[in-house]
């Protein structure tokens, strides 16, 4: 699976075809597992992402509603783990647009100055529009 935050949030399964993740709450969750970058997140936390200073009655059920949601988006149980006091979502270094953004400005850096353009060049392709366009209205995604 592969995950895109420069632009729009994005998922594509391995044969590149995208996955949905519907419902706005379940994006603004994964998002905040993104930027984790494969850290765990404490619940409250992602509990302040998606209900911004308003949680519901019964946040730490409602949070356990909402991965579950993700969970079935991203197409099964592993894909969203529990961490003691909070969730972590493992991605690995090709999984994420960010990474590998950074990834080919670090190549660019050292690399000889014939390829640094070429580098480059693919390292900016990654950015569809500003990160997490989709999600400007979240403070955690500024």
């Amino acid at each position: 699976m592969r995950f895109g935050v420069l632009g729009p949030l994005a998922v594509w399964a391995a044969d590149g075809t995208p996955v949905r993740v519907p419902e706005p709450k379940v994006r603004a969750l994964l998002a905040a597992l993104l930027l984790a970058e494969g850290r765990p997140v404490a619940a409250d936390r992602l509990v302040e992402a998606l209900w911004a200073g308003a949680p519901p009655g019964d946040p730490a059920n409602t949070l356990q509603t909402k991965v579950s949601q993700l969970r079935r988006a991203l197409g099964g149980a592993g894909t969203v783990l529990r961490h003691p006091g909070g969730y972590l979502l493992p991605i690995g270094p090709g999984d994420l647009d960010a990474h590998e953004f950074r990834a080919l400005v670090e190549r660019a850096r050292t690399a000889a100055p014939a390829d640094r353009l070429g580098l480059l060049d693919r390292a900016l392709g990654l950015w569809r529009s500003a990160a997490l366009a989709d999600l400007a209205d979240r403070p955690f995604a500024l």
